[in-house]
């Protein structure tokens, strides 16, 4: 276009040399040579400068076409970070317990006392969300008085659906914490529900998440199988249903409050290590509420056997005169927490077991004190007074009395 309105620039000045009497002037040869020369020298600049536009045009438009491919690939590269999520905690204790035991012949008390200062819990949790139905996770741990200077793969889940698309319908793979109860405290040291009957395996599951009620059921291998049982048989199995409500629609209330079935309680992390055999095996039953209004908080589990271990199935059923006892193992937990302002938070229990011989204690009871030092960083201390049951040995062949255990945690969230 600009080279077109030169030419007529030059036509129209032409015009103008080539007829004179139209402009009210005269010009002779001379003039009309020197003027066509000084319009040479103009059109030869005007073509100089309409090539450097040129060459400036094409330049802007390679940028401009590079500028969607390398915006996508930008967007590209967020849009994969923004799949991860990365978060975890650091929590280092000062722990001190005194146990009091008695000799079963002679009665005579002893005392013992334990304390340590441990890196108790570092913790990674990797969250990926592959694609809008599809999540993978992942969670890193170490604990100094269990691994041994290693970090292990806690857990680590494929999870599909759960959500609207999906009508809250999901499926899960891997190894994790089936839920078998809710194990739920507010104190630095795990609830003896949870110390009995926490049980971790690979398992596959499926459930619905609904806003007002869940449920899931899952499958697993299980470490411990009844005698003359095929061990290579997947025989495990699990179902919770809970119901929860969504958030306010109860006011300031929040109630959480569910039932637990596991096919064979001896499964769980602490029982299988005390199996000696089984001829037949024994299901669990967990029941739990956790409601928090305003600064209040409550938690309440009941869970146990629903039959009883003949004698000699578990290693820890041995009564003081050193006979071999059946059970039924049971542990329950009583929690009441109080935040009186933000960053205080205290807490008290009262909570058991039963069956469970010297392995813990059958009443215990004590309180927590946290307090948030600044965002993400808490400060917490707790005691626990626990009195076994009499009629029982422990594994170093004495009677169980009593034990206060005195815990103080540092805490870092991330």
């Amino acid at each position: 276009m600009k080279k077109f309105a030169a030419v007529l620039a030059v036509v129209f000045l032409s015009g103008a040399v080539f007829c004179p009497a139209v402009f009210g002037q005269e010009m002779t040869g001379e003039d009309i040579v020197k003027e066509l020369k000084a319009l040479k020298a103009r059109i030869n600049k005007l073509e100089q400068k309409l090539s450097t536009k040129d060459r400036e045009i094409e330049g802007l438009k390679a940028k401009v076409e590079n500028v969607p491919e390398a915006a996508a690939s930008a967007q590209e590269e967020k849009k994969w970070t923004d799949r991860i999520e990365l978060s975890g905690a650091v929590e280092v204790e000062y722990g001190s317990e005194k146990h009091r035991v008695k000799d079963p012949i002679t009665g005579k008390a002893t005392s013992t006392r334990d304390e340590d200062i441990t890196l108790s819990t570092v913790e990674l949790h990797t969250d990926a969300q592959i694609n809008k139905y599809i999540k993978g996770h992942v969670v890193f741990l170490y604990e100094e008085d269990e691994d041994e200077d290693r970090v292990r793969i806690d857990e680590g889940t494929i999870r599909l659906g759960g959500i609207e698309e999906t009508h809250s319908l999901y499926f899960q793979a891997g190894k994790y914490y089936p839920h078998f109860g809710e194990l739920n405290s507010w104190f630095v040291s795990d609830p003896l529900t949870c110390q009995v009957f926490e049980i971790q395996e690979s398992a596959v599951e499926a459930g619905y998440n609904g806003e007002w009620v869940s449920a899931g059921a899952g499958l697993f291998h299980g470490d411990i199988q009844k005698t003359g049982d095929d061990e290579s048989r997947v025989k495990g199995f699990l179902v919770d249903v809970n119901i929860h409500n969504p958030e306010d629609t109860l006011g300031d209330v929040s109630v959480l409050a569910g039932v637990s079935y596991l096919g064979n309680i001896a499964d769980t992390d602490t029982l299988q290590d005390e199996v000696n055999q089984m001829r037949d095996y024994v299901a669990g039953v967990a029941l739990y509420v956790v409601a928090e209004y305003n600064n209040f908080g409550f938690g309440a589990e009941y869970i146990t056997a629903l039959d009883d271990f003949h004698a000699g199935e578990m290693g820890y059923a041995v009564d003081r005169n050193g006979n071999a006892a059946e059970t039924r193992p049971a542990a329950w937990n009583l929690e009441l927490a109080y935040r009186p302002m933000d960053p205080l938070q205290l807490a008290v229990k009262y909570e058991g077991t039963k069956d469970l011989f010297g392995l813990f204690p059958e009443k215990q009871y004590g309180f927590a004190v946290s307090y948030d030092l600044f965002e993400s960083t808490t400060i917490s201390a707790e005691y626990l007074h626990g009195d076994y049951d009499d009629n029982n040995r422990n594994s170093d062949g004495n009677v169980e009395d009593s034990r206060d255990a005195v815990t103080v945690q540092l805490a870092v969230e991330f």
